[in-house]
């Protein structure tokens, strides 16, 4: 009899919408036919698990761009085993770059799909690619994938296309026209449960001389137009969808496909835009669709991507013109077909554009030629509001994207945060339901901050006539540094470039200008006079921030001097100058710099006095004055009035709870430090 063994399948610790089907599958192997003890993990294992030793560990993969996620997973994997032989790494990077797995690992991984004899080394492993997956196993963790209540199967295999951007033909080099799905449909039925939804995860359906048969089969299986499902768990009666997530091939599309396409409770479907010179194509394919019946449409819009060749066609580098000329097209052709077919069949489509990344590429960095870093961050900041649907409304995508291809080129060349700072402010945006008038109140003066900036921005990249392009490229790297600065030439460049940089990095600029240089002239009246709202932003940054490195105070005060410690002296007044980590510190700095002229020690025993309250309201008012006006002198003889009245209240509160928050040693020892401090600093100054 066969012994019981202990299997581990681990899905490393990567985001993804969708549950590991070949894990699934392998799962469903060991456990029903092979009937050995089965756990998956994501990442890894419960504590309870963790001493736990494994006959054979199997390590899944995804994008090549997750592949320290991937290695992490199988450097676990290696702490769970006795020997390395009994780990089996596979999956998409597995497959794509198994030279790479194996020089990084030491394990030669298993590549392609799971459908010949022999690759696990174990009996009847040819069947895994048309097992019926383990629903099951997704119970061992806590994870939960955006999609998990659906059949994922297939229907064909490959592509044949063999697209130069495309990974396919080596994941599924060959073409499998025709897989039944039925028989699948009704095993996950009896062993897991009926599913809600059906994605099919074909590469290029519509290829098949067999996609009639596929249409008859998702219909028989319950997935016609109009198809519904009883949840079990709520009772509730919901639409069922078919999800080809892969994408339809516009290429493959004819007339008589897209009425069967038609018959099944599509949605939506997914229509590739990869290229500009495919325009034809994918205008025609959107067209069928809309005349059939399917009325929610999406397409891909790859990005960033190079010369290729594909489809008996050489397509270009794509351009950021290119990107937003396709989504343009898509809006006009979604009004087109909606004037033409009414209020009844209302058309929707969604555009997704999508980054292209190299199939060796171990991160998501990678540049096309037609690009750089800051416009692909650009792009990534101009998403965000969509939450991952899509863009489908023309006043959102020119408000985000532009009007035209020239100013979507200066939105690229934007600052990130004025790019998301752009539109008008909203009252009622998500997770701002319990705002406070207060908050809203602070969240609408820093957007009418950056307002001001955003005009001062494009005023001068208007001004950048010739320099434009030597302006991006200077941007270009999105890597914004203070001593980059120093050696623009061009005055209206460096005044943009500024604008780029955070604050702490604009703090240190100041300490790199020499005050007796032309810089330090044109870029302070730059900060105070042509763009104060930089100021503030470095006003907000010094006296706000408890925890601050010492070259921000020190800079601050360098380059700006008294006029600037007076402005950072306003912005304690509403706190009453009750601030004592920063005073402390700015206090150590000045005596190490020998800035003479203000004294934060003296603004501290201020604080002694009023938090004491033995200060007369005019004289309270009138030491608060002095400090705004950095008048020390002043300051020392308002408190040296009131020393014997200090001493008394000192000595009264000292048992008391509120003496103690005061007090840290005896009342008399801090009266006598206190009236020295302040005989001193008079003498000092007579």
């Amino acid at each position: 009899m066969k012994n019981v063994a202990n299997i581990l399948l681990i899905e490393p610790n990567y985001k993804c919408k969708q549950p590991p089907l070949g894990l699934m599958k392998i799962s469903f192997f060991h456990k029903n036919i092979l009937h050995d003890y089965v756990r998956f993990t994501k990442g890894k294992l419960p504590d309870a698990l963790s001493s736990t030793k494994w006959d054979r560990v199997y390590v899944t993969s995804l994008f090549t761009f997750e592949w320290k996620e991937t290695l992490k997973a199988v450097e676990y994997a290696k702490t769970l085993v006795d020997s390395w032989d009994k780990i089996v790494i596979g999956g998409i990077a597995a497959t794509i770059l198994p030279e790479q797995i194996h020089e990084a690992t030491g394990i030669r991984p298993v590549c392609g799909l799971l459908n010949e004899p022999g690759k696990l080394g174990l009996p009847g492993d040819e069947c895994i690619d048309q097992i019926t997956p383990d629903y099951s196993m997704l119970e061992d963790i806590d994870y939960v994938y955006p999609f998990n209540d659906a059949y994922f199967l297939s229907a064909t295999k490959g592509c044949g296309n063999k697209c130069g951007f495309c990974a396919v033909q080596t994941l599924e080099p060959t073409f499998i026209p025709y897989i039944d799905i039925k028989d699948r449909v009704r095993a996950i039925d009896e062993r897991f449960g009926p599913k809600k939804d059906l994605i099919l995860m074909d590469n290029n359906v519509l290829r098949s001389p067999r996609f009639n048969d596929i249409i008859d089969d998702i219909i028989a299986a319950g997935f016609g137009k109009g198809a519904t499902y009883r949840n079990p768990r709520t009772g509730k009666t919901v639409q069922r969808y078919v999800d080809f997530n892969q994408g339809l091939d516009a290429l493959f599309l004819t007339e008589e496909k897209a009425k069967r396409l038609g018959e099944i409770a599509l949605k939506p479907a997914r229509i590739a835009f990869d290229h500009i010179e495919d325009r034809e194509i994918y205008e025609r394919a959107m067209r069928l669709c809309a005349k059939n019946g399917i009325t929610e449409l999406s397409n891909y819009i790859l990005y960033n991507s190079e010369d290729f060749g594909g489809k008996g066609k050489k397509y270009h580098a794509d351009t950021p013109a290119d990107l937003y000329n396709r989504m343009k097209i898509t809006l006009d052709l979604l009004e087109e077909l909606n004037a033409e077919y009414g209020a009844e069949q209302r058309i929707a489509a969604f555009s997704f554009p999508m980054r292209y990344i190299p199939l060796s590429a171990h991160e998501r960095g990678y540049v096309g030629s037609q690009w750089n870093a800051k416009f692909l961050r650009a792009v990534q900041t101009m998403l965000i509001p969509t939450q991952g649907k899509g863009v489908c409304r023309r006043s959102f995508f020119e408000a985000d994207f532009g009007k035209n291809a020239d100013e979507f080129v200066r939105y690229l060349s934007m600052p990130e945060k004025l790019i998301a700072a752009r539109g008008k402010i909203s009252t009622t945006a998500r997770g701002r339901a319990s705002e406070t008038p207060e908050q809203f109140a602070l969240r609408k003066a820093d957007w009418e901050r950056n307002q001001k900036k955003i005009r001062l921005w494009n005023a001068l990249y208007d001004q950048l006539g010739e320099e434009r392009e030597d302006f991006v490229r200077r941007i270009g790297d999105n890597k914004y540094l203070p001593e980059k600065v120093l050696g623009i030439p061009s005055a209206t460049q460096r005044k943009l470039y500024i604008l780029y940089l955070t604050t702490p990095r604009l703090i240190a600029l100041l300490g790199m200008i020499d005050k007796n240089s032309p810089t330090y002239a044109t870029t302070k009246a730059f900060l105070v006079t042509e763009c104060p709202e930089l100021y503030l932003d470095i006003l907000d940054l010094v006296s706000g921030s408890e925890a601050q490195q010492s070259y921000i105070f020190r800079n601050f005060a360098a380059f700006f001097g008294r006029d600037g410690i007076s402005d950072l002296l306003k912005r304690l007044v509403k706190s009453d100058f009750d601030a004592d980590k920063q005073l402390t510190k700015w206090d150590s700095i000045s005596k190490k710099e020998g800035i003479g002229y203000i004294d934060f020690e003296l603004i501290r025993v201020y604080r002694r006095f009023v938090e004491l309250a033995v200060l007369s309201e005019e004289d309270h008012h009138a030491a608060q004055k002095s400090i705004l006006e950095v008048s020390m002198t002043e300051l020392a003889s308002i408190l040296y009035a009131y020393m014997d009245q200090f001493e008394s209240a000192l000595l009264s509160v000292f048992d008391t709870e509120r003496g103690q928050a005061v007090l840290k040693k005896s009342a008399k020892a801090i009266t006598n430090h206190i009236q020295c401090k302040l005989e001193n600093f008079l003498g000092e100054k007579q």
